[in-house]
């Protein structure tokens, strides 16, 4: 069903597909069901590149990147395809208070080299400014999965660019970068992630509500319907779960 499902470290069940108010670089999912773009929005700019099923070829054009990991139409790490999404109307007021950037459209930071650690891509490791994380017209390219389950980002996928504007200030608890949005729900937690790095540092994340729990508050899962084998009713080391 195209669900954002998290990484297989920390899967706990699965969930209907939001609907997304974008274009896509991918217009399937890796099941092979076509993914439409819900009527009267508007299909945006031709992708530059319909291939998500591998990394891109050596002299190839630099693709589009999302505005939150950092990461480009193809990841391993499962935060789906790659969206545009419409700006809010207030966001000419949004850019004040950030500084213009050195030159004209400028890119994001090219992601640091993977080496054997491929999340060392993930996120900026430089401060960036909206200019080079949106188009001029406030449009921006984000997951699918990165966007469904940001702090303040609504019912299909609405408020997407308010997100992109606070992970430009916001470090990941996993990769100390900047573009978390994911923040853990346990009352008073300051803890934020990327999509990729929450299930690499041990969160647990339920895919029926879209909550996400640090490990330090994993205990709290046990409350959570989902955290429950629909066999054994029991929720299993929260701790360690991948399928009970």
């Amino acid at each position: 069903l195209g669900a954002c499902v998290p990484p297989p470290q920390r899967v706990t069940a699965a969930l209907p597909a939001a609907d997304g108010a974008a274009a896509s670089e991918e217009m399937g999912s890796a099941e092979g069901d076509p993914l439409k773009p819900p009527e009267g929005a508007s299909a945006g700019p031709e992708p530059e590149s319909t291939d998500t099923k591998g990394p891109p070829q050596a002299g190839s054009t630099p693709a589009r990147r999302c505005a939150l990991c950092n990461c480009g139409a193809w990841s391993p790490h499962g935060q789906r395809e790659l969206q545009r999404f419409e700006p809010a109307p207030d966001w000419p007021e949004r850019l004040v208070g950030f500084e213009p950037p050195e030159g004209p459209g400028q890119p994001p930071p090219e992601p640091e080299p993977a080496g054997d650690d491929d999340l060392a891509q993930i996120g900026f490791s430089e401060r960036v400014t909206p200019a080079q994380l949106f188009e001029p017209t406030g449009h921006c390219w984000v997951h699918r999965c990165c966007a469904a389950w940001s702090a303040g980002v609504g019912q299909g996928l609405a408020g997407v660019d308010r997100a992109v504007f606070s992970g430009i200030s916001q470090k990941c608890e996993g990769c100390r970068r900047t573009g978390a949005t994911i923040p853990c729900r346990a009352a008073g937690c300051p803890r934020l992630y990327h999509f990729p790095c929450a299930a690499a540092s041990g969160c647990f994340q339920s895919v029926k509500t879209l909550r996400l729990l640090c490990p330090e508050h994993v205990a709290e899962a046990a409350q959570m319907e989902d955290a429950r084998c629909s066999v054994c009713d029991g929720p299993g080391d929260l701790r360690d779960l991948v399928l009970c």
